[in-house]
């Protein structure tokens, strides 16, 4: 116990710093927690989410001491407390999905560059979107965007349901598309999501923005819902506290047949995680998407300010990107 919590501290020492290539140049590993970035702002400090958990964080680290690809400068207090929080401190849970997760970031090259830069829908091309780019042309311009409206806040997927050609997607795309166009937008939105905890020092995660208004009963295709649900369930593994919530916005009535018939496909952590509101009409519902989003970056079909649409937020600049 002492040794280790010695070990620990000066390892601590030696390495205020990350090694992630998107917290390049960043002096800290996590910052202090930043003042709320507004009145809804209720993002918990990352320091103290630590100190909760540090007796099952030691445990875990030690651990993952032995396994071959655990490097101490990348898997840290915050990377081990994502699985702590998503596996309710099930140490045996935790070290499985921890060491599920190294194996397949080794396997998938995900360590090695910061795709920050490059959004998994338009923006400048990355060898990596090659699947997200044959996703994107089977749909309507406006059918998803990844953005970072406010560089405190965290990352907007801001999705048009009624865009997405589902059984075109089916019939062009073959279901090995789906793992990396999915891969490369949660690796996007994880790189983003991880520089914004650390730099601010408050646990941020990515929220998503459905309007529902324009779908049709027709347009939707079970065989989809199946390779959605069963690439998000391997997303969830590997990616743990990376979703904040599902906001599906302004559904027609019917939605809830169809979504009883595909509910079994998607996983329990995601299910739990969708919420069917009306924020155009209800005060107290769009109250809920300001902690994500400013009223005035909020577009007006979720009851916002921002009469842009599709909607246009420009990538922050990163300092990979600028040197």
């Amino acid at each position: 116990g002492f040794h280790f919590s010695l070990c620990r501290s000066k390892s601590f020492e030696r390495r205020s710093m990350t090694s992630w290539p998107w917290m390049k140049g960043v002096q800290v590993a996590v910052a202090d927690p930043i003042p709320p970035v507004n009145e809804h702002d209720k993002r918990p400090s990352v320091k103290e989410l630590i100190e909760k958990h540090r007796s099952v964080i030691d445990q875990v680290k030690q651990e993952l001491g032995q396994d071959p690809l655990y490097d101490d400068t990348k898997h840290d207090d915050l990377w081990i407390l994502r699985f702590v929080l998503s596996h309710k401190k099930k140490k045996k849970a935790v070290i499985k999905a921890a060491k599920h997760t190294l194996q397949f970031r080794r396997e998938h090259k995900l360590d090695e560059e910061d795709m920050r830069p490059y959004p998994p829908v338009g923006g400048p091309d990355h060898p990596r979107k090659a699947a997200n780019i044959r996703y994107a042309a089977c749909n309507g311009d406006d059918f998803c965007l990844f953005c970072v409206p406010d560089p405190q806040l965290g990352v907007i997927t801001v999705l048009e349901l009624g865009s997405i050609d589902q059984y075109k997607l089916v019939e062009t795309l073959p279901e090995e598309d789906w793992l990396p166009s999915f891969l490369y937008l949660s690796e996007w939105c994880f790189q983003w999501l991880d520089y914004i905890s650390r730099t601010t020092g408050r646990l941020t995660k990515n929220t998503r923005l459905a309007h529902a208004g324009a779908l049709r009963f027709s347009s939707i295709s079970s065989e989809n819902q199946r390779r959605d649900g069963k690439v998000m369930a391997i997303m969830e593994d590997i990616y743990p506290q990376l979703l904040q919530g599902i906001f599906v916005c302004n559904a027609p009535v019917w939605i809830q047949i169809p979504w009883r018939l595909v509910r079994p496909f998607f996983p329990k952590r995601v299910v739990e995680k969708l919420d069917f509101i009306a924020p155009h009409k209800n005060k107290h519902e769009l109250k809920r998407l300001l902690p994500h989003i400013s009223i005035e970056n909020l577009p007006t079909r979720f009851g916002g300010k921002n009469e842009t649409w599709p909607v246009d937020f420009p990538v922050p600049p990163t300092t990979t990107s600028s040197s």
